[in-house]
């Protein structure tokens, strides 16, 4: 009776994907965070596409009129939106903090929570917006990708102090 409990217990065990060797880290998800920080600071768009799931989703929200307006990229949009926009900038800067890591309970996929600052001079123009922006993480073929990226863009200065 006792090898048999023994036996059923292991195989219940081994059935939980948390004993999978794939399993998604704070270290990694932080890892995925620099390395497209660093990206986006010098404007490498094919250097944040490499850290983006083949369904990745970007969601924008951000105040339009009274209401708050929606926009919904998929990897490709999303790439060739900040390609483009940075054949027009003269000035580029960007700035992570605020930043939180969740692991998922299952160990195969994690989240992070933080406020993007970019600054920008367009045509002269300087520009600054906030970004509260929430991000999934998971492993694609066993390297740490983001899968989707929402958030809503910050009036006024709302950053938790």
């Amino acid at each position: 009776m006792t090898r048999h409990l023994t036996g059923t217990l292991i195989s219940v065990l081994l059935a939980f994907p948390c004993h999978a060797t794939g399993l998604i880290t704070v270290e990694l998800i932080q890892q995925v965070i620099d390395t497209t920080d660093a990206a986006a600071m010098n404007r490498d768009t094919a250097g944040i596409g490499a850290y983006l799931s083949d369904g990745f989703e970007k969601i924008i929200e951000f105040p339009y009129d009274k209401w708050m307006a929606k926009v919904r990229l998929d990897k490709q949009e999303y790439l060739g939106l900040i390609d483009a926009g940075w054949t027009t900038v003269e000035k580029y800067s960007y700035k992570r903090a605020d930043t939180e890591i969740h692991i998922m309970p299952d160990g195969l996929s994690g989240l992070s929570y933080s406020t993007v600052t970019e600054y920008v001079v367009q045509d002269g123009m300087e520009m600054t917006s906030k970004f509260r922006e929430y991000a999934t993480y998971e492993l694609e073929d066993g390297r740490p990708v983001i899968t989707r990226v929402s958030g809503h863009t910050l009036v006024g200065d709302t950053t938790p102090q």
